[in-house]
């Protein structure tokens, strides 16, 4: 039996079929949070038209759904380059140049999500007595899925970053039917 080396791309591959799951759940938050805030503002849309007074918690999980889908899609946009980012900087002709702006960028990412995180777990422990308006749902629940999200963009930031350091920056390339397509 003899030992084969590793494929140059076996560990990118382990991290795609990971990172496939994960976006997977994180896109499924991401669309239900936003069925969600359809759904709330069209029966607030609604409700001017029915005598009697509206449900005043439609507004209030709108706004929740809201803030969940913001830290559920920042992983799966730190993942795919979609994040905001210095493209001026992938036209330089130095690829080494490119790559280690990358992974500065991912990596000050990375820093801020493990400074979000940190304030999100300080949310969570401050704000068990507090509860929301009209759900009376406590506000430390609210805040579980930003610390999700924030702890997935810091994780996609960092094993982006090696990547990066690792196999070269990340390029996009624009094609005028389909939009940007990430080559990495």
């Amino acid at each position: 039996m003899t030992d084969h080396p590793p494929r140059p791309g076996a560990s990118r591959g382990r991290w795609q079929s990971f990172n496939v799951w994960i976006t997977r759940i994180e896109m499924a938050i991401g669309a239900v949070s936003l069925l969600i805030i359809l759904t709330m503002v069209f029966l607030q849309a609604l409700q001017r038209y029915f005598p009697g007074d509206g449900f005043a918690w439609t507004g209030e999980l709108a706004r929740f759904a809201l803030i969940w889908l913001t830290f559920a899609a920042a992983g799966v946009l730190v993942s795919n380059n979609g994040h905001i980012a210095l493209e001026i900087m992938d036209s330089v002709r130095n690829q080494n140049v490119v790559r280690w702006v990358q992974v500065f960028a991912l990596t000050v990412v990375a820093a801020t999500g493990v400074g979000l995180a940190v304030e999100a777990v300080n949310l969570i422990d401050s704000q068990q007595i507090i509860k929301s308006p009209v759900l009376r749902v406590p506000m430390s629940f609210v805040y579980i899925p930003v610390l999700i999200g924030v702890i997935s963009m810091s994780i996609r930031a960092v094993i982006a970053a090696v990547l990066v350091a690792k196999n070269g920056p990340m390029l996009t390339e624009y094609d005028s039917d389909e939009g940007p397509e990430v080559l990495a």
